[in-house]
């Protein structure tokens, strides 16, 4: 402690807790500076590990996000091929006119052009359903993705639980061997 005087008084200075852990470490590193310098270079090590970990963490949430972006606007567009080639294949009406087309009468000009138009729309019909059948199979290929991916995650997620245990241990260690 320090004691002060000044013409009103004097007054003792108490040491802060931040002096005596900086008159600490002066003293270890005045008792021995390989000591003092193996712990900062620990530190600094752990550090630097700990901020490896902090990015892998963030470019990998970032991947994620990305690829499930991705999933959610091919889902969109697939579904909005599907609703705008269903609203225009009605085939029922087509069938109704031809049938009564047949019902009265012989096939004429008009009735050769509900055929033709009532084909047309059947292949359109044909191409909607091997559409739907297609995206039926990449659906079944992604749900696969998408287990393969978080078994992936789940691997990195175990990796880094161990890289945190190991942190962790070797920060115990280094305060168990400061006096």
């Amino acid at each position: 402690m320090d004691h002060y005087s000044s013409p009103g008084g004097s007054w003792t200075m108490i040491p802060t807790h931040n002096s005596n852990a900086q008159t600490q470490s002066q003293s270890q590193s005045n008792q021995d500076p390989n000591l003092y310098l193996q712990q900062q270079q620990q530190q600094q090590q752990q550090q630097f590990l700990h901020q490896q970990q902090q990015q892998q963490l963030y470019q990998q949430q970032r991947l994620l996000q990305h690829q499930q972006q991705q999933q959610q606007q091919q889902q969109q567009q697939q579904q909005n091929l599907h609703q705008s080639l269903a609203s225009h294949y009605h085939l029922l009406h087509l069938v109704e006119n031809l049938a009564e087309v047949i019902d009265h009468g012989t096939p004429d000009q008009q009735s050769e052009a509900l055929i033709t138009e009532l084909s047309n729309h059947f292949e359109k019909c044909l191409q909607l359903l091997n559409s739907i059948s297609g995206s039926i199979s990449t659906k079944a290929m992604t749900v696969e993705g998408q287990k393969k991916k978080l078994e992936e995650s789940e691997h990195l997620l175990n990796q880094r639980r161990d890289l945190i245990d190991n942190y962790r241990k070797s920060v115990e260690e280094l305060v168990r061997s400061e006096p």
